[in-house]
């Protein structure tokens, strides 16, 4: 049988690792970008300007290593061969795997470069890791070597039914959070407003399309808009909206405490005595 020649062994191997330029395990000086500690990161080089809006479009290089080997898993420079850099939104949550790099990228500023150490590899890919592109073992944790380049803010006043899944829960929590602020200076009313309007990117006929993990992630993007709906309600007086919007998460999940709790007062302050004993008492057992 003929030895395949020196040249074919070359191409066998593959192209070039680039250089390994920052630790393969985290500083001690790595700031928490996660509260469980599940993502790091170690500024190498400090930007400057703002950090990116929560859901900004951000352009990155990048070059994602599995831990301990250092074996690259994607490059940006080398992933087209115009060499573009990626998009990367910041702060995204509802996507399945890879949302480390997000989170660590919504702490970035233009011109930063920094390691992003993945310890726990549900930020990553996962118990079961990857096996189509990218390439990632399972359980693997992860470093990047991330290049902030620049970011623009979110894309508004985009018609829902061209917005793509990921959008809308953004776009949705977005509002969530401009409501939260307003409940927070006591502007009821206009609180209120915002949770409606974040509800409105996850309308029942969207809701209906979605199984699995993907219903799971919008639940807990609409779950908390309806809570905190119930919320002001109770402050309003409006007894019958506040049991109505809390039952709506109790239809999801019947052992929610702080939907079991509202629900309650809403009903008491209805003189549905009976049924807000109920809740208050299924919401002190759990």
């Amino acid at each position: 049988m003929e030895q395949p020649t020196h040249e074919e062994h070359e191409q066998d191997a593959g192209p070039p690792q680039p250089p390994i330029t920052v630790a393969l395990s985290p500083p001690e000086d790595c700031v928490q970008v996660t509260e469980d500690g599940g993502v790091l990161k170690h500024i190498l080089t400090e930007g400057s300007g703002e950090v990116p809006m929560l859901h900004a479009r951000c352009l990155v290089h990048f070059i994602g290593r599995c831990l301990p080997s250092g074996d690259v898993f994607l490059n940006s420079k080398e992933d087209s061969q115009a060499a573009e850099p990626y998009i990367v939104v910041a702060g995204r949550d509802t996507t399945q795997r890879a949302t480390g790099l997000n989170l660590a990228v919504a702490t970035m500023r233009a011109g930063e470069r920094a390691a992003v150490y993945v310890t726990d590899p549900a930020y990553g890919y996962g118990e079961k890791g990857s096996f189509s592109f990218p390439s990632v073992p399972p359980s693997c944790q992860l470093v990047y070597e991330v290049d902030m380049i620049a970011w623009e803010p979110p894309a508004e006043g985009v018609d829902r039914r061209t917005m793509l899944y990921e959008e809308r829960l953004e776009a949705a929590e977005r509002r969530r959070k401009e409501g939260n602020a307003l409940f927070g200076e006591g502007k009821y009313t206009e609180a209120l407003a915002k949770y409606a309007m974040a509800l409105s990117y996850c309308d029942e006929d969207f809701m209906l399309q979605l199984h699995g993990p993907h219903l799971d992630k919008a639940e807990e993007v609409t779950n908390p808009v309806y809570l905190n709906m119930a919320a002001v309600q109770l402050k309003q007086g409006d007894f019958a909206a506040a049991a109505h919007n809390a039952t709506q998460v109790l239809v999801r999940d019947p052992k929610h405490i702080k939907a079991l709790f509202r629900r309650g007062k809403a009903r008491a302050g209805m003189g549905r005595t009976v049924e807000a004993l109920e809740d208050l008492s299924s919401a002190a057992t759990l």
